[in-house]
């Protein structure tokens, strides 16, 4: 059973069109453990969505 839609979930993140492709576990600046979640868009953007000049 795959665990990446609890996880999406818990992090509150719920755009369908993620595809988690990962997640790690590393160590941040501060020796603090954290988890990172890899993901790609399921579709090309056809514009950048903060200036909206087109790709």
């Amino acid at each position: 059973m795959s665990l990446t839609n609890p996880i999406l979930c818990l992090f509150e993140i719920t755009d369908p069109n993620l595809i988690v492709t990962g997640i790690s576990k590393e160590r941040c600046s501060t020796n603090q453990r954290i988890h990172v979640v890899h993901a790609t868009l399921s579709y090309q953007l056809l514009k950048c969505p903060h200036c909206a000049i087109k790709a």
